[in-house]
């Protein structure tokens, strides 16, 4: 059995637009590619809203994707297979990041999942590194306000993020824009959605493990 740690935001945890609550295993991307890739491979979830790739957060503790992420590939171990989607939350201004400091904190994390040693035998597991879907400006005040110009910017975080990918040998995928969010926030995956990317990430691994 291939075992796959999915590693992401609130839109790994899955929760609805408008951040109305979260949907069922059966309805999140995660869940719905454990159903497209069988009983030969293992899926685990690990989102978590307001996660970023290596920044304190000020204003939400605990969001640091780098404190937790170590802990997390040992628990889990041995791995197969990382599936890391982050880079969104870093966007909101209270960052003020360039587009190309979010990639630096993204290829800080693919290094340490390289130096981990939580997969098989003690290797390396490989990663699949997904960029985020880009935000859509859905007019709601506070999320304009929350993002700014990083709205703007989410549409440049797919070029940086392929040089990282490139940079480190590791997997890639871009879903643009054909994962639909929700109009309620522009951030968050309609279920329709969530089954695109479901279907995106597991063409992705049937690639990574042609033989499966």
């Amino acid at each position: 059995m291939k075992n796959i740690l999915c590693y992401g935001d609130s839109n790994t945890y899955g929760l609805k637009p408008g951040m109305t609550g979260r949907y069922a295993r059966d309805s999140r991307w995660t869940g719905l590619l454990q159903k497209l890739l069988g009983d030969g491979y293992y899926v685990i979830e690990e989102g978590l809203g307001g996660r970023t790739t290596v920044w304190d957060d000020p204003i939400e503790e605990h969001k640091n994707g780098k404190t937790y992420l170590l802990p997390c590939l040992d628990s889990h171990k041995p791995l197969d297979l990382v599936v890391i989607m982050l880079g969104t939350n870093d966007l909101k201004k209270r960052f003020s990041l360039p587009v190309c400091d979010i990639a630096w904190g993204m290829e800080n994390l693919i290094k340490t999942i390289m130096k981990s040693e939580s997969g098989n035998a003690g290797s390396a597991p490989q990663i699949l590194l997904i960029a985020p879907v880009p935000i859509a400006n859905a007019g709601i005040r506070d999320l304009c306000l929350m993002f700014g110009d990083g709205m703007e910017s989410s549409n440049f975080l797919a070029g940086e993020y392929e040089q990282v990918a490139k940079r480190n040998a590791v997997h890639f995928l871009n879903p643009g824009k054909s994962v639909e969010v929700g109009p309620e926030d522009g951030l968050h995956y309609t279920r329709a959605g969530h089954r695109k990317m479901a279907e995106l990430v597991a063409q992705k691994v049937k690639e990574i493990f042609p033989q499966e």
